[in-house]
This record gives C-alpha cells, structure tokens and sequence, in this order.
C-alpha cells in the first residue's frame, strides 16, 4: 500500500518510530567513535533521556501543528553525523528538500552534516531541474542560492578545520561532523564524475575538490603555530639559533601530541590524518632549516642543528610516523644533501681544531709541571699526570658528542681523533726529548720522566681497552709511538744510573777489588736508590725496565772479567776470586729479589763464572761450562777463554777439551733473545 494512502495518524506513527530508531543510530554512531566515552549504564541513561525527550517533542509538535498541517522547518530529529548521504543512494529520498533559507538556519546553527546533506539534495534537484530545460533566470538564481550557501558552508568548514587543534580539545563532536561533511563532499563528487562518464556534464561546480583544499588549510594552519624566525644579529648567532630550535620543539611537541591523541580519532583510519600533519610540519620546519643553514652558521653553532636533524626531529616526528622507513624518507629531504654535508664538514672541521688546541694547552701546562721544583703528584703508589686524562676525555668528549648524532658520525670523529692524537704523541715526544736535553740535572728529573712513562701507559691501556677503535692502522701508529717514546725514556732512566755506576764498575775485578768491598758498596747503594724511585713507575713498564738494568748489571760486572784485569797468581788467590764474585753475585741477586725482579734467569751467571775459576778438576770445569752453555747459549769460546785466563796454569790440552763442550748440541728449553747475555756488543768487544 502506498504511504499516500495512510491515515495522518499512522503517518505520525512511523515518523515517530523513526526518529527513535535515529536516536538509537546516534548513540551507537558516538559509541564507534568514542569507545571510552560511554559505559553500559551510560548508554542506557542516555537512551532513556531522548527517548524521554522525543515523546515531549513530539506532544509539544502535535500541539503546535495540529494534524493536516505541516511543519514549518521540516528538519530531520538529530544533527548527529549517520551514514554519508550518496546520491540517488538508499537514504537519498528521505532527505527533504529544505529551502536556501532553512539550509542557511542550520549552517549557522553549526549543523554542518545535516546542511550539507539537504545542500547536496538541493544542488542535485536544481542540476536535474536545469538538465530538463528550465528557463535561464530560473537556472541562474538556483545556480547563486546553491553557490552562496556551499560559500557559506565551506566558510564554516574551514574555518574549523583551521582551528582542529583546539577545537580537537574543546569540541571534539564538531571535528568529527566536519570530517564527516568532508568525507560526504569527496563522495558525492565522486558520484558526479562517474555521472560525468555517462553524460558528459555535471554542475559546474564539481568537482568541489575539498581533499585538495582541506590539505592547503591544515598547511596554512600549521604555518601560523611554527610562525617565522626571528631576526638574529650575527654577534648572538650561537643563542638565536638555540631560542629559535628549543622553541620549535616544544611548539612541534604539543602540537604532534595533540595531533596523535586527539584529532587522529576524529579522522578514518584509512585518511591517515597523522601522515598529512607530518607533511605539513615538515615542509614548514625544512623552510626554517634552509634558513638556519643559510645563515652562515660557523663552528659550534652547527652542532645544535645536526642534533635536530640526526636525534631531536625523528624523535618528535615518530610519534606520528612510526614507520622508521617514512622516517628516514622525511629526514633525507630536510635539507639537501650536499648542505647537510657540508654542515657536517664544518662540524668535524671545529671538532678537530678544539681537539687539537685543547690537547697541545694540557701539554703546555704539563711542560710547566716539569719545569717546576714541585715532585710530581703520587696515585696509587704511582706517579700521575693530568695528561693522558685530559686527552683521553678529549677523545671521549668528541666521540660522545658525534655519536650523540649517529653511530656513524661518532665512527668518523673517532677516527679523526686518533689522528690528532697520533700529531700530538708526536709533539709530546718532542717536548720530552727537550726536557731531557735541557733538564738532565734538575732535581726531579727521573720523576718527571717516570711521569712521562706512566703517562705513555695510560694511553696504550686506553687505546687497547677501546672496543670502539677498528682502524687497525691508526691505532698501530699511535702504539708504535708511544712504545717508541717509552723505550727512550727507559734509556734515559738507565742512563742516568749507569752514569753513576761507572766509575765503580770500573774497580771491579782488578787487583785493587780484591781488598776493597767498597765498588759493590756503592754499586748496592746507588742501584737500591734508583730502584726505589723507580718503584713509582706502573707495573709493566717497571717490570719491564727493572729487567733491563738487572741484565744490564749483570752484563756489566762480566765485561768487568772479560777486561782481564786480574790473574790469579795462585791457586788460594783463585778461590779469593771466584768466592768475592759469588758474594757479590748474591748481593746483587738478593738486591734485585727484594724490588722483584722477573729475570730469574740471570741469577746463575755469575755464580757459575765463579765456579768455573774456582774448580780445579777439568772434568769438573767442563761440567759447569757446560750448564753455563745450557742456561746462556749465546756464550761462546772466546768468553770461555778469557774466564779460564784468570786461572792458574790451565793447560792448552785441558783448555781445548773444556772449549769442545760447546761444540755440543745442547737441549736449551728457552732459547729466546731474553736468555741471551753474552752477545751483547759491548762484551764482545772488550774480548
């Protein structure tokens, strides 16, 4: 049965039920939208009170238009955002026809989704009323009403758009509709140029193209919060361009959050509303990047700026783009590339001049510390410079600071770093070498070049425990000077004891010696000096040193024999020798035990010296030339020879046999260079 032939009052039913069922579309509509906003009790509370609210409105519609009279604003029940209205769609005919009027009452009463509905109805009857031939003036009139109010409308529309970020606080519901007229615009021209493929025309106004305009008003919006840069004088570049970054942070930091939290859930998810702020953002911050980098920004000042690039942006930018792919691809159109290098270029530039200036003013300053009657400071028993911690922070500080950017920026200032240390090692050498030259009699002489060693160590430990280095040439540079410098002051350090040695080392094993304890004396006094002062130096290099000056001694007290400044006369006189050589070879040894000397090996050369000029039986002497030969395989037959000078009438028969055990292969379990004495240059020189 058609509904013209229904009763009024069964008219007013259906309408009625109608409106409930709008009621109930309402509620469900705003639940979808927003989840958390409503419980249970919520919703029935609400259903309850427009349920309640209908049925007054519809007695209070019964007495103000009393059946068979119309409405004189014939509004739908809700302005609530339903399903997007399509043209010629299953909801198209219960849409009424309003007049201009009435679609202008509802846009200014902020209905949007409902104006535009009846807008759209209105547009759609005066394109089909034109397409059936109407008169011109008619066509025009209807032209300029639908125009002036799609004006109107869009106006309004934009308006809130413009202002989502505190509409999105305050009225959320009306950022909803707005998308919703939005979304209902893009459909319905859509629909026309589908229309358009069939008929060939369309009103003229469509395609309205909202997307495109929406996206121009987001831009300009944005726009307006960053604003423009302030103008900076180029005296306070450094703090312009600090003001103007900290201020775009927090401004980019609540405006994305307000983005994310809250006008995101008034969009579809499929609009990927977070993605179209992100680009807006974007655009306006790159104008304000290609104006800070063409500021002319010097040194320092371009660090704040990488760090915005490199860790701030991303960072403010992942929340609304938290693919790091889309990322990456907005951080690479920040600035050119060649600008970004070249502000990169100028940061490593800065970084290693700091570096350098900084690493030679501790050098200075240590200079200054040598130079001075003051002993040097005393760490962990150990004597300790400043030095090597000012440039090991150095070298952190800069690598920190880089790697704060990228990990690969921290690689490449790591590597510069390693190269001003290598030019520095180099002039640190050359300021020691100096000191020793110019300082040799300065009071603090060997503290200060124990220092030096110390120092040297502290470096190398670094380097070594440094994961982080993988430039294997670099580092083998820097390791090769610092074992280079170590070694040179080692010698001085020995030198220096051996200049006070010698003229008592002279006076060993010669005539006089044999009646004077006095040479092993001093030796014993002056070496436990040095000694104790070298106990400041730190284990290795201590280890390291104290080995050498035990050999050395050693080598030393032999060329003593080798001199062949003493024969024995008689056989009593023999054993006084050897005796005196195995006393003060204990002293010697028990000297070296006491400050802990590794080179064990040493102590059995000069006892077995002794016993090979005391022995008198040949069997006897070529047994202990030979455990001589076992424990140092680089004594050869002229030093064998020299030691049996110093006896008593050795026969050139026995001699020859005692001098044939070296032609014996021997099973030498270490055979290394530390177990070589006899071949140093200086006894083999003296025989």
């Amino acid at each position: 049965m058609s509904s013209n032939f229904l009763p009024a009052n069964k008219k007013r039913q259906i309408r009625k039920a109608y409106s409930k069922v709008q009621i109930f579309r309402t509620i469900v509509f705003q639940a979808e939208v927003e989840p958390s906003s409503l419980s249970l009790v919520g919703i029935m509370k609400k259903i309850k009170r427009l349920l309640a609210r209908d049925n007054k409105n519809d007695l209070s519609s019964q007495k103000a238009n009393p059946p068979g009279k119309s409405s004189k604003h014939a509004l739908d029940s809700t302005d609530d955002p339903m399903d997007i209205l399509e043209i010629n769609g299953k909801n198209w005919h219960s849409v009424k026809l309003l007049s201009e009027k009435d679609i202008k009452e509802l846009i200014e009463q902020k209905r949007y989704f409902k104006a535009d509905r009846h807008l759209l109805k209105l547009e759609y009857e005066r394109y089909t009323n034109d397409a059936k031939g109407t008169n011109e003036e008619s066509t025009n009139k209807g032209k300029k009403e639908v125009d002036s109010l799609y004006e109107l409308l869009s106006a309004e529309i934009f308006t809130v758009v413009k202002e989502s970020m505190n509409i999105s606080k305050e009225q959320p519901n009306l950022l909803k509709m707005v998308v919703q007229v939005k979304l209902q615009e893009e459909k319905a021209d859509q629909t026309y140029l589908e229309e358009k493929e069939k008929s060939g025309s369309i009103p003229e106004a469509r395609p309205r193209q909202w997307g495109t305009k929406w996206l121009s008003i987001l831009q300009d919006s944005v726009n307006e919060r960053i604003g423009e840069l302030p103008s900076g004088s180029d005296d306070n570049k450094a703090e312009w361009l600090t003001q103007c970054l900290t201020q775009l942070r927090s401004q980019l930091k609540a405006d994305l959050d307000t983005v994310v939290n809250l006008i995101k859930p008034c969009y579809p998810q499929e609009y990927n509303i977070c993605a179209k702020y992100a680009e807006c953002y974007h655009k306006k911050v790159s104008s304000h990047f290609a104006s800070f980098a063409e500021s002319g920004l010097k040194g320092k000042e371009v660090y704040p700026l990488l760090y915005w690039i490199y860790n701030c942006y991303p960072h403010l930018m992942n929340a609304v783009m938290p693919s790091e792919d889309a990322r990456q691809q907005l951080l690479n159109t920040l600035l050119p590339e060649g600008t970004v290098s070249q502000l990169k270029n100028e940061y490593f530039s800065v970084l290693q001049s700091d570096a350098k200036k900084h690493m030679i003013k501790s050098l200075h300053i240590e200079e200054e510390s040598w130079r001075s009657e003051e002993e040097p400071l005393v760490l962990n028993d150990c004597y300790h410079s400043e030095l090597p911690i000012d440039i090991i922070q150095i070298i952190n500080g800069a690598v920190q600071d880089a790697t704060n950017l990228t990990c690969e920026l921290g690689e490449q200032a790591l590597n510069i770093m390693l190269e001003e240390t290598n030019y520095f090692l180099e002039s640190f050498q050359n300021s020691a070498e100096n000191f020793e030259k110019c300082h040799f009699n300065h009071p603090n002489f060997i503290p200060n070049v124990i220092t030096i060693i110390n120092s040297c160590e502290s470096i190398r430990n670094y380097l070594n425990k440094n994961e982080k280095i993988t430039n294997a040439v670099q580092k083998s540079d820097i390791l090769s000077i610092l074992s280079e410098m170590e070694k040179k002051r080692k010698e001085s350090l020995i030198k220096t004891l051996f200049c006070k040695l010698k003229p008592h080392c002279k006076m060993l094993v010669t005539a006089k010696w044999l009646d004077c304890p006095e040479p092993i004396d001093n030796i014993y006094d002056i070496t436990e000096e040095h000694l104790t002062k070298l106990k400041k130096l730190k284990a290795p290099q201590y280890q390291d040193l104290l080995r050498e000056i035990h050999k050395q001694l050693i080598t030393e007290y032999i060329l003593r024999i080798m001199k062949k400044r003493l024969n024995c006369k008689t056989e009593n006189q023999q054993k006084q020798v050897a005796d005196q050589i195995k006393n003060e070879a204990d002293q010697l040894q028990k000297l070296f035990s006491f400050f802990g000397s590794e080179a064990t090996y040493l102590e059995s050369a000069l006892p077995e010296i002794a016993e090979i000029i005391r022995l008198k039986d040949v069997n006897a002497i070529i047994m202990e030339v030979a455990a001589l030969f076992q424990d140092f395989p680089d004594v050869g037959k002229e030093h064998i020879k020299t030691i049996l000078h110093m006896k008593v009438n050795v026969k050139k028969s026995d001699e020859k046999k005692i001098l044939n055990i070296l032609n014996t292969p021997m099973n030498n379990e270490d055979s290394s260079a530390n177990r070589k004495l006899f071949s140093n240059s200086t006894l083999l020189k003296a025989i």
